[in-house]
């Protein structure tokens, strides 16, 4: 994915930015759009601080149209938009719904069907009672995406461009999965209005690989706000190379004190599996704004990766000080727990983060973690489908739902999952052995061996694996002893013998291990086979004084030297 140049990063001079930005954190707040307006209201803050206009921005005259968005037809409209908009804020949905029903001005109108969706998803939730419960998922739907959608089509007839309206329609057409018309609606919001980073955030969640990213990215406009949605696309996708820490860096340049930037830094950082990295970029994060929990369920899963326990202990305790109902305060507890082997309090946790909101996505993959940790197998399959309904590009889920139908020995089911996880981590060595694992139990050995070569070359993707070329590589010596067994079964000895020496490669930094053991022992038995008597006396001799596979390395020293005894007697 190509990376704008710097300069197209700094075409706002920084005073007409900070207008810009401001007016779209009010415009996003006075709609109830709350997450969006406190997004762009840390971008405004995050900007350089006693910086004269002309600071390496070049001047650019403001980009908000004067269309119409901030006025009201008449006062008694104004008027009836505050009450409704009181409503709102205390989650009287209907009743603000019903306040506005009428009115015509952009902010008015707007509230109205935004409080009848909000009603609805109100009631979706509650007649879907207890999570994974009977009505639980899809069984429950939203009653008024119907008539909203209905609502929106005329009102939009006549306002054709008003971005608000726009992106409420891409919602209620994402509910509906109508994806082609909800992607059309959110690129002509953000073309109308960039700053609308609500659409943004939505039109995330119909790219579902890097090829999509750059598809859409010839659709949208070239600006600023293009370049966040880029990299927060290319980072849900697990997108991780030079162009994307780029464009990191050069919207860092623009937004330097933008604790959302460093998270998707950490983030990038925890994606390559660099743990002690996003670490510290989490840690800086909760020293600058110790109050924040937006981002704390991934910092506490790498704590948990790193096994970290009395730091998530730390974490955990500053999360549930700040907001004990926040679902990232739930999960982090929950993994808290879960490090402690306590799953059912972890459990416990994971669902009530997922009773404040059914749509966090780490919670649904974590409960599954735990499921399958209890051997509740059919629960933790149900859990991470609703993580792939939520998200279908996590790939954690993709891959749990592979390894519950594996330990269910539906084998063709579990091949199918990790194949859908690999198509996302590619380079994730991890994905290529499950696959190859599946393809043995369905004994399909030369499928298998294409997989565990590509689990060998890692990063280096299929190039490396089809030419054999290891040099460069660490090598897994559980990996290369399955590759040679496997060509053992084939037949085809000499490759078997290949890996097997590769293994011995790695005893220098390994020293002595139950692989190294298993690949000298194999390497003892044929050449013993082949009658190179010395080189099976000397592989089990090795053998024999590490200490390991003692009685069959001993019996095998015997029986060779008898051979050789029997060959060259003693005079």
């Amino acid at each position: 994915m190509a990376s704008p140049a710097a300069p197209e990063l700094a075409k706002h001079d920084l005073m007409i930015l900070r207008k810009d930005l401001r007016i779209a954190a009010r415009r996003s707040s006075e709609r109830c759009l709350f997450h969006a307006a406190k997004w762009l209201a840390e971008q405004l803050n995050s900007l350089p601080q006693n910086v004269p206009s002309s600071h390496h921005y070049l001047k650019d005259q403001s980009s908000l149209p004067h269309d119409g968005l901030d006025t009201f037809v008449n006062d008694d409209e104004e008027d009836k938009y505050h009450l409704a908009k009181s409503y709102f804020n205390v989650n009287e949905f209907d009743r603000a719904a019903r306040v506005v029903e009428g009115c015509v001005s952009s902010k008015a109108a707007f509230l109205c069907l935004y409080a009848k969706f909000m009603a609805g998803e109100k009631r979706k939730d509650e007649e879907s009672e207890m999570v994974l419960g009977p009505l639980d998922g899809n069984v429950t739907a939203n009653k008024e995406l119907p008539i909203l959608t209905k609502k929106l089509e005329t009102m939009l007839a006549d306002n054709k461009e008003d971005t608000f309206l726009l992106y409420l329609y891409g919602v209620v057409l994402l509910k509906q999965r109508n994806e082609k018309p909800a992607y059309q609606a959110l690129v002509r919001s953000v073309i109308s209005y960039p700053y609308n980073w609500a659409t943004w955030d939505e039109l995330k969640t119909i790219t579902r690989s890097v090829e999509d990213v750059n598809r859409v990215m010839q659709d949208l406009p070239d600006h600023l706000m293009t370049r966040f949605f880029q990299l927060l696309a290319s980072q849900e996708l697990y997108h991780v190379n030079e162009a994307v820490y780029t464009l990191v860096e050069q919207l860092t340049e623009v937004f330097p004190r933008s604790s959302w930037l460093k998270s998707q830094r950490a983030l990038l950082s925890y994606h390559v599996k660099d743990y002690e990295e996003s670490e510290k970029i989490f840690d800086e994060i909760m020293q600058n704004d110790p109050y924040r929990l937006d981002f704390l369920d991934h910092y506490s899963n790498i704590l948990y990766v790193m096994d970290k326990r009395s730091k998530l202990a730390f974490v955990a305790q500053v999360a549930s000080a700040t907001d004990k109902f926040r679902p990232e305060t739930c999960c982090v507890i929950g993994n808290y727990f879960s490090m402690r082997s306590e799953h059912e309090k972890s459990i416990m946790y994971f669902r009530r983060a997922l009773n404040l909101d059914r749509n966090f996505l780490s919670a649904w993959t974590l409960l599954g973690h735990e499921f399958v940790e209890l051997k509740n197998t059919h629960a933790a399959i149900e859990s991470y489908r609703r993580a792939i309904d939520v998200n279908r590009k996590d790939y954690r889920a993709w891959y749990g739902l592979g390894q519950a139908y594996e330990v269910l020995e539906m084998n063709y089911y579990a091949l199918y999952y990790y194949q859908r996880a690999g198509a996302l981590r590619p380079y994730d060595s991890q994905m290529w052995a499950a696959m190859a694992a599946c393809y043995e139990k369905m004994n399909r050995p030369d499928d298998a061996i294409k997989s565990y070569k590509r689990a060998l070359s890692g990063n280096a993707g299929s190039s490396a694996a089809a030419a054999n070329q290891w040099d460069d590589f660490e090598l897994n010596t559980k990996t290369l002893i399955k590759i040679a067994k496997l060509y053992e079964r084939v037949k085809r000895s000499d490759e078997a013998v290949h890996y097997m020496e590769m293994c011995l490669k790695a005893e220098p930094d390994l020293g002595p291990s139950e692989d190294i053991a298993t690949a000298k022992n194999w390497l003892a038995h044929y050449e013993k086979d082949r009658l190179n008597l010395g080189r099976a006396l000397q592989l089990a001799q090795e053998l024999f004084d590490a200490g390991l596979m003692v009685e069959d390395s001993r019996a095998m020293v015997r029986d060779i030297r008898n051979q050789l005894d029997m060959d060259h007697p003693r005079i």
